[in-house]
């Protein structure tokens, strides 16, 4: 009795091993499906090295194969954002710098693609300027934030002289510091006054004598140190009396007088 037993479970391995087993055809998103394709994500439009991208916006456009579904994004190796159907997004206040730009891809079976990444470099803008840095904050009420203005490719210069507009509901002035621009120098000028009752901010900074009376290339003014008081957006803004001069006392024409904004989070 036994014996027939085991024959007859033996029997029944040997039948559901050879049993072959059955791949959905129909079902395009199943790996063993022999017309399986894995998911593709490709960046149709976007700025990407060697070009430089004289823009403080840019705008990107991605297309996936059939089958995808949903797409994430990152920006500057930040955390991926949310998984959505859009296909595009602009990101703008891009500060003079190198950029990358992430986007993958997946199936509404979980599968994902590779990862395509644009590296970018901006230069939106054309010295001599006078400009925040960054562009644009963003923070939360309570927080302290640091804004440089900065010279940007000027030449041969001594003093400047400019003053700055803010919402004094939404933000605070706590400190001026000197910048790094005319702080190497033997011996300079800086003198700021603010008023947070008004929103106001004057300064004027220059190079006296010494060696080198002037400098030129890129750099930092001031650092003005900021609180959020409010949950609203504002800019800050210069007045329009900003001046650059040189070692003879000549007007530096300034281009360009990009503004700042700060953006409240919740």
């Amino acid at each position: 009795m036994i014996k027939k037993i085991f024959i007859l479970l033996l029997g029944i391995i040997v039948f559901w091993s050879c049993e072959e087993i059955v791949v959905d055809q129909d079902n395009p998103l199943d790996p063993d499906n022999p017309d399986y394709e894995s998911p593709i994500v490709n960046i149709i439009s976007g700025p990407s090295d060697p070009h430089t991208h004289y823009s403080s916006e840019a705008t990107f456009i991605w297309e996936g194969n059939d089958l995808v579904s949903e797409y994430r994004t990152s920006f500057l190796n930040d955390p991926w954002g949310d998984w959505a159907d859009y296909t595009s997004i602009t990101l703008q206040y891009l500060d003079e710098d190198n950029y990358s730009f992430s986007v993958q891809g997946r199936y509404s079976s979980g599968d994902t693609s590779a990862v395509v990444t644009n590296n970018f470099t901006v230069d939106a803008v054309t010295g001599p300027a006078l400009m925040f840095y960054p562009r644009r904050h963003q923070a939360a009420i309570g927080e302290t934030v640091v804004f440089q203005i900065l010279a940007e490719e000027v030449t041969n210069l001594t003093a400047a002289e400019f003053s700055i507009n803010y919402d004094p509901a939404h933000l605070e002035i706590i400190s001026v510091t000197q910048g790094t621009m005319f702080a190497a120098s033997e011996e300079s000028i800086f003198h700021t006054e603010y008023d947070n009752s008004t929103g106001t901010l004057s300064v004027i900074t220059a190079i006296l004598g010494g060696g080198e009376p002037s400098v030129s290339g890129t750099g930092a003014l001031i650092e003005i140190q900021m609180n959020v008081i409010s949950a609203t957006s504002s800019e800050l803004t210069f007045s329009g009396s900003e001046v650059f001069r040189d070692p003879e006392n000549n007007n530096i024409t300034i281009l360009e007088s990009v503004n700042g904004r700060m953006v409240v989070t919740p």
